[in-house]
């Protein structure tokens, strides 16, 4: 049994290897498969319930059918991780290639998943996917163990308070076999890339307002004479499985146990400082669907505005003293005036 597991991710538009020490995966069950869910830490002033409901797990083979189910698993804390147990049908040891998570109403923030089938094979994911991908995220601060890598946590929720409903993963796609070296240039990681995020089959969001209850896949065809050129053009189907059933926790809504968003901001009054240089300010007001706290870099003094996606440099209190960020009275300095009338509630500090 190989030590480390080594998967493709992604951070900032550039593919990297991810190393996952044999510790990360669940232990071995000789007839089911075992999915181990970590979820972002929610930090005074940073990540914000990105603990919650776990979601249902089906799982298919290669050629697209339905293996097994697992239905409303349970709770995972933030900064933690829960494992979920799907039973084979008819005791099938089949290799369960393709997951499908469908997200139950307490929305949670996912950083990584990992998954060990009845052979002992093993699988991994990162929530930087959901990030590259257009899905909405945060940074984890969350370790993939044993290593100082920290993937951002991708949303995903069963009310429509995060877009994404759920999600599906091939997972041998991202797997990446010991010595093998990813593209280099700039073109093909790009398009190796859109591959991932476009296709369906590697790896697909499922976004609420069209799928509320995501129970199908979408799955690459068998050919017999396919080789690995040209993967853009293999045809592709939809395969089902079972929906949830009636006791699923996506059908207890509106309950005090499955609180709804009151519609409020919950970030307004919170500050994220960050010396690390895989957390950006850039990072985050460039995205579309990245979702949380003002965030602050002082290491390349610039400080993204959540709520208006606005990037400003850190004032030096000599050339840049206006239309900037004053670490001194934790401020955004406009035009002279304060953009705030009180200092944030919570002021997290990510620096070492």
């Amino acid at each position: 049994m190989a030590a480390i597991i080594e998967a493709i991710g992604v951070i900032s538009g550039v593919l990297g290897i991810l190393q996952f020490g044999i510790d990360n995966f669940p232990e071995q069950d000789s007839v089911d498969s075992t999915v181990r869910v970590t979820v972002g830490l929610d930090t005074a002033g940073g990540l914000n319930n990105a603990g919650g409901d776990l979601p249902d797990v089906r799982l298919f083979n290669e050629a697209g059918e339905f293996i097994g189910i697992t239905v409303g698993p349970g709770k995972v804390e933030d900064g933690g991780f829960k494992d979920i147990k799907v039973k084979h049908k008819g005791d099938s040891t089949q290799q369960p290639t393709y997951a499908l998570f469908s997200a139950n109403n307490n929305a949670i923030c996912v950083a990584y998943v990992t998954i060990t089938l009845p052979n002992s094979d093993h699988y991994s994911w990162v929530g930087d996917w959901g990030h590259q991908c257009g899905g909405s995220w945060y940074y984890s601060h969350v370790y993939i163990g044993s290593t100082n890598t920290m993937p951002d946590c991708f949303w995903i929720d069963g009310n429509n308070d995060q877009p994404q409903s759920g999600f599906q993963v091939h997972w041998p796609e991202f797997f990446n076999p010991q010595g093998n070296d990813l593209p280099s240039d700039p073109k093909e990681q790009a398009d190796k890339i859109k591959y991932f995020c476009n296709q369906g089959p590697p790896f697909k969001m499922y976004n609420y307002a069209d799928t509320k209850d995501p129970h199908g896949i979408t799955y690459w065809t068998i050919n017999d004479k396919r080789s690995e050129d040209g993967l853009e053009e293999r045809a592709t189907a939809i395969a089902y499985g079972p929906p949830s059933e009636a006791n699923s926790a996506r059908f207890r809504r509106g309950s005090a146990y499955y609180p709804r968003s009151n519609g409020t901001n919950p970030h307004a009054n919170r500050l994220v400082m960050s010396n690390k240089l895989q957390h950006t300010a850039h990072g985050l007001c460039d995205s579309d669907t990245s979702y949380g706290p003002d965030f602050l870099n002082v290491a390349d003094g610039t400080f993204c505005r959540m709520s208006d996606k606005t990037q400003w440099p850190v004032c030096d209190g000599a050339a840049i003293v206006d239309n900037c960020f004053n670490t001194e009275t934790m401020k955004l300095i406009v035009n002279g005036v304060s953009a705030r009338d009180t200092p944030y509630d919570n002021v997290l500090d990510w620096t070492d």
